[in-house]
């Protein structure tokens, strides 16, 4: 039967994809994948063929053949063809058979967990994270109890959510090698639900599982606002531990003096950076970008071109310090300066969205070169069509051309998906300039609930009037 399978081997490997095409290119004419015999391959040929007209039957073909042969791109094929039929829990289903086939196999298990998320299914979602779990080397199971709380978030019900997670955590919340990444991923959960008090309490008990782990007090550092104290308490425990073990990492510096600088406590936060352990280049270069930003919001201007200015001598080939640089040359009012750098990264890293948006949006922002300004940002959206700060731009140069209605158009789309104090105040620039004060007000009220320290937001009110 060599002929038959000649003759089908190009649907076989449209069924298996590359990973099929590989394999089977990689065997002698007289063998085949295992399991494929020409009845088999008859079954994979007639599933493609019917695959547009009765995609029911091309599923349970294409199912049947994964599980007399194993092979996992059959299972995959499966779920591709559930999915395009838009039968969901046949999806599922050959993803649980998938498992069962191949229950180390990790793409396996991540297609099921993703469907289960996706199904809005967090009782089996917890049961499946349970089961990886238990067949996953140590350090894969670290990494999957961290990524928890993300596969939780679009689970649906957020008490389920947080039922999953222990269903999901529980046997490794008491074993010393986990405990402090399971309970702060469980605390995770709870502060996604809302549940400030349990997540408080699930950080404790992940800093006193191991106190110099960050999972504990990276949760702590989002508890700041509800428990200052007893999360600075957390904090400061965990930053006493790392010392001592000498092994920490600079998260917990720079997402606690991230978290200071927002409320407002701008030494506090330079203070925390300045005696951050970095143990390495990218780690201080880290820092210096932080501390230049806290600077920056601060409005302390000069501080922050300082020190990226410091950082860029020793190290002239960062890219990103140079857009930083550039930032925050502008905000001196060093213009020419500013697009020196931009135009150097843009030749440097053409493909680069953000350098275009940046010069763009200055030059925008300055009333000047307008056209230019929009061919800059137009360019920057299409490297990046969902950026929701480079359509901002967009709808700001639009505005500075006097064409509201498309303003208003970009910036709307903008704010709905990356909500931000600085494209609230644009847009209610351009809402009040239309007439509609009253959805300008809510736009820029806001704003404020987002970040009432922004200064484009501040300088915007001021300059109208307004007290939102």
């Amino acid at each position: 039967m060599s002929w038959l399978r000649l003759l089908l081997l190009p649907v076989l490997v449209a069924a298996l994809g590359a990973g099929g095409c590989a394999a089977a290119q990689g065997r002698t004419a007289a063998g085949a994948a295992p399991g494929m015999d020409a009845e088999l391959l008859y079954q994979l040929l007639l599933a493609e063929l019917t695959r547009r007209d009765n995609p029911g039957a091309a599923y349970s073909l294409t199912l049947e053949a994964a599980r007399r042969s194993g092979h996992p791109q059959l299972y995959r094929r499966a779920i591709d063809i559930a999915l395009a039929g838009r039968a969901p829990q046949a999806a599922l289903d050959a993803a649980a058979a998938w498992v069962r086939a191949h229950p180390d196999d990790e793409e396996a298990r991540r297609v099921q967990l993703q469907l289960l998320a996706g199904l809005q299914r967090p009782g089996e979602l917890g049961t499946a994270l349970r089961d990886w779990l238990r067949v996953a080397t140590p350090a894969r199971r670290l990494e999957l109890i961290g990524a928890v709380p993300a596969l939780l978030r679009r689970a649906g019900d957020a008490s389920q959510a947080v039922a999953a997670a222990r269903t999901a955590l529980q046997p490794w919340l008491n074993e010393p090698a986990t405990a402090a990444a399971a309970w702060a991923a469980l605390g995770a959960v709870q502060l996604q639900a809302g549940a400030k008090d349990e997540a408080l309490q699930a950080a404790t008990r992940a800093v006193q599982a191991d106190a110099a782990h960050p999972a504990g007090a990276l949760l702590a550092v989002e508890l700041l606002d509800a428990h200052p104290a007893a999360a600075t308490a957390l904090l400061q425990r965990h930053l006493q531990a790392a010392r001592v073990r000498r092994d920490g990492g600079i998260d917990v510096h720079v997402a606690w003096a991230q978290a200071l600088a927002r409320r407002g406590e701008t030494e506090a936060a330079l203070a925390l950076l300045a005696e951050s352990p970095a143990r390495d280049a990218a780690e201080r270069r880290r820092v210096r970008l932080v501390q230049a930003r806290v600077l920056r919001e601060d409005g302390r201007d000069q501080a922050a071109y300082d020190t990226l200015a410091e950082a860029l001598r020793a190290e002239p080939d960062d890219a990103d310090l140079g857009y930083e640089l550039a930032l925050a040359a502008e905000r001196l009012g060093r213009h020419d300066e500013m697009e020196r750098l931009l135009r150097d990264l843009i030749a440097r890293r053409p493909d680069d969205p953000h350098a275009y948006n940046a010069l763009g949006y200055s030059l925008a922002d300055r009333g000047e070169r307008l056209e230019e300004a929009r061919q800059l940002i137009q360019e920057a959206l299409r490297r990046a069509p969902d950026d929701g700060y480079i359509m901002d731009s967009l709808g700001w140069v639009e505005y500075r051309l006097g064409n509201l209605a498309e303003a208003r158009r970009w910036l709307a789309r903008a704010m709905e998906l990356r909500p931000d104090a600085e494209i609230a105040a644009h847009l209610g620039e351009v809402l009040w300039v239309l007439g509609e004060q009253d959805e300008a007000r809510r736009v820029w009220r806001q704003g404020r609930e987002l970040d009432a320290r922004n200064r484009t937001l501040r300088e915007t009110l001021r300059r109208f009037g307004v007290e939102p």
